[in-house]
């Protein structure tokens, strides 16, 4: 579908979640949008206006809490920088590369404990408890406090119903609310509660961006196991690759950035609008449409990455857009990165031979355009 979209025209106006929007297809223009200039991400102080022109299916237009839309996620120009000065430094790669050790120790014990010779699903059984351990740790929750919340992050952004995602989308910001008050109750030194400081003494962020950013912190670090699935499914599906890897351990790092090149997680970013006429060529879009980047499209745009559809673990991906581009690149590069060169490398110490437990177009993935994720990966390791 992408490379048709791609292929069709720079701009294609497609139905997602009950409004048009306009798929963007060439890189450069992606890049363009992402940089930001005179394109605006903070939809809820002009959503009649925005809803009122784009809408075409309003029975499948989901309702979320406002104040669950404060998040850095969504703020444009001053707002964005307020929020994005005081997290960068806490998601910096010197801030993240103190926690490797840790990730590294528990990556060993979850691999230890996998079964031989039998089938077990990667998601439930590696991907998700590490990167849950890992994340709890960081912002200060204790064990077992976040086991539901990858559920509910996958419905949010994934469910089949419009039902289904305004209620997980309330379970995950009335949970945030809940961590914020009993992180005020029982600080510690981690993340939460340093961020509770900046607004309770420093004024940074107001409640609900306090709320909605721990909110957004926290599907955002789910995104791990989608990196980790779909780096694996590429090497499994080019086993000369995997090969490679496992005879030159230094390819780790290329590796997972060609494998989540090829299979990005993220297929459309949140969409942007304009209030000027956006010109790509003979197409206009007009202002205060919505206007949705791709990566999953950029990643593979051949006048970047040439023979993009071939997977070659040296390749040099800069330029990739997997993590996003511009003010907005996402906040957790860093450790998804991290978490998923440590994962893969556990997985290689800990087994000779992994293979996919079912045939790759049996596969199954969850539904919506936005975000390509495996609802399980079986999986059988010797």
């Amino acid at each position: 579908m992408l490379r048709a979209l791609r292929e069709t025209a720079p701009a294609v106006p497609v139905e997602a979640n009950g409004y048009r929007m306009w798929v963007i297809t060439h890189y450069q223009e992606i890049k363009r949008v992402l940089i930001g200039r005179g394109f605006y991400k903070d939809l809820l102080p002009r959503r009649k206006e925005l809803s009122a022109q784009t809408v075409l299916l309003p029975g499948k237009t989901a309702r979320m809490l406002h104040s669950s839309r404060r998040s850095v996620l969504e703020r444009d120009g001053a707002d964005h920088r307020r929020m994005r000065a005081v997290l960068d430094p806490e998601m910096s790669e010197a801030t993240i590369a103190q926690h490797e050790q840790e990730i590294i120790a528990t990556a060993r014990e979850l691999t230890g404990a996998l079964p031989t010779g039998e089938p077990f699903d990667l998601v439930t059984s590696f991907a998700r408890p590490l990167v849950v351990r890992t994340i709890a740790r960081i912002v200060g929750l204790v064990d077992g406090e976040l086991d539901e919340f990858p559920t509910w992050a996958n419905l949010m952004v994934t469910g089949n119903s419009v039902a289904q995602i305004e209620e997980s989308s309330l379970h995950l910001f009335r949970f945030a609310e809940r961590v914020v008050a009993r992180k005020r109750r029982e600080p510690g030194d981690d993340l939460f509660t340093r961020l509770i400081r900046q607004c309770d003494e420093e004024g940074k962020f107001d409640e609900d961006e306090l709320a909605s950013t721990f909110m957004v912190l926290l599907v955002g670090s789910c995104e791990p196991i989608n990196a980790m699935v779909h780096t694996l499914l590429v090497l499994l599906r080019n086993p000369d690759q995997l090969m490679r890897l496992r005879e030159n351990r230094s390819l780790l790092a290329s590796a997972v950035d060609e494998g989540i090149r090829l299979e990005s997680p993220f297929r459309m970013l949140p969409p942007r609008f304009s209030d000027e006429p956006f010109e790509l060529g003979d197409i206009v879009i007009p202002p205060r449409e919505f206007i949705v980047p791709s990566p999953a499209i950029a990643n593979r745009d051949p006048d970047l990455f040439p023979n993009p559809d071939v997977c070659d673990i040296a390749r040099r991906s800069h330029g990739a857009m997997s993590f996003g581009h511009g003010p907005h690149r996402c906040l957790g590069i860093e450790l998804g990165k991290l978490e998923t060169r440590i994962a893969i490398a556990a997985l290689l110490d800990r087994f000779t031979d992994i293979r996919l437990a079912i045939s790759p177009d049996q596969i199954v993935w969850r539904p919506g355009m936005f975000m390509r994720r495996a609802d399980t990966f079986p999986v059988v390791c010797h």
